[in-house]
C-alpha cells in the first residue's frame, strides 16, 4: 500500500486543496518473501468525510488503508470542508462539481486509476453519505456504485430548522450550504428529486445503526427507493453514529466492489 498526501490546484474551488490517496501499489510481504501485483489501472473509490472532517480523518479513525491493500483498490479522499459537497455560487466553491468531475480528472491524470465507470465508485460517512448520493446521482455517468454509511439525509427537514448555537440545528449554516431552504425539494440538492430524474442510477448500498440519530431518515429514503422499484441494499444493524460503525460498513461496501 502506498499513501500520498498533498495539495492540488482546483478550478472548482478556486484554490489549492488537500487530498489523501491510497494505492495498492506495493503489496510486499517481507516475512514470507512474496509480492502481490494489483493490475493497473486501479479500481477507485472516492470517499467523502463527514462534518468537521478532512481528507486525513479516515486514515486516523478507520483501518481503511489495510483494507484497500487487501482488496486491491485505490481510495481517494478529498477535503470537503463543511460544504455538504454542494456548489456554492456565492463563494465560487463548487464542491459538487469538484468531487463529481474535476477530482476524477485530476487524480486520473496523476495516478494509474481506471477511467471506466464500472471501476469507479463514490461513498461517504454522515455528511459524506449525503455527498455521495447527491453527487453519485448528479454525475451518474461517472460512478457505477454509491455507498452511504449513516448518511445525513436531512433535506426533508432542514427547511424547518431555526437559529441555534449548535451548527447541526442551525438554519443559517444550512442556508450557507443549500441556499434557499424552501426550494430544495424540487432541486438537484434533493436525492429523491435526483432519483426521479436520473436515467442511469448507480447501484446503491446503505448502512445505518439502529441507535443512530439518522436511522429514521435512512429508513425513509430506503422506502422511497423501494417505491420507485430501485434495487438498493440496506443494512440496519446494531450501532450508533460512530467511527466503529463507519469502519465496519465501509468495509462491507468495499467487499461488494
Amino acid at each position: 500500500m502506498v499513501l500520498f498526501r498533498g495539495d492540488i490546484k482546483c478550478k472548482s474551488l478556486q484554490r489549492r486543496t488537500s487530498i489523501s490517496v491510497i494505492l495498492p501499489a506495493d503489496n510486499i510481504h517481507f516475512l514470507n518473501d512474496s509480492e502481490e501485483i494489483v493490475p493497473q489501472p486501479y479500481k477507485t473509490l472516492y470517499l467523502l468525510h463527514g462534518l468537521y472532517g478532512s481528507d486525513d480523518i479516515f486514515l486516523a479513525n478507520t483501518s481503511i488503508q489495510k483494507f484497500a491493500e487487501d482488496h486491491g483498490i485505490a481510495i481517494v479522499i478529498p477535503c470537503g470542508e463543511n460544504s455538504f459537497y454542494l456548489d456554492r455560487e456565492d463563494a465560487h466553491a463548487y464542491y459538487g462539481e469538484y468531487v463529481g468531475q474535476e477530482l476524477l480528472d485530476i487524480t486520473r491524470n496523476i495516478f494509474p486509476l481506471s477511467r471506466r465507470r464500472e471501476d469507479t465508485y463514490i461513498a461517504g460517512f454522515s455528511m459524506g453519505g449525503y455527498g455521495a448520493i447527491r453527487n453519485g446521482l448528479k454525475y451518474c455517468n461517472n460512478f457505477s456504485k454509491i455507498g452511504m454509511i449513516s448518511a445525513a439525509l436531512i433535506t426533508d427537514d432542514i427547511a424547518n430548522y431555526t437559529s441555534d448555537s449548535n451548527v447541526l440545528r442551525d438554519s443559517s449554516f444550512y442556508k450557507s450550504c443549500f441556499g434557499d431552504l424552501d426550494n430544495i425539494e424540487h432541486s438537484d440538492k434533493n436525492p429523491k428529486y435526483l432519483i426521479d430524474n436520473c436515467e442511469n442510477i448507480p447501484d446503491i448500498f446503505m448502512a445505518c445503526g439502529e441507535n443512530d440519530f439518522l436511522i429514521d431518515k435512512n429508513v425513509d429514503f430506503y422506502e422511497f427507493l423501494k417505491s420507485r422499484n430501485i434495487d438498493a441494499e440496506f443494512i440496519r444493524a446494531q450501532g450508533e453514529h460512530t467511527w466503529e460503525f463507519c469502519d465496519k460498513y465501509i468495509k462491507e461496501f468495499i467487499k461488494r466492489l
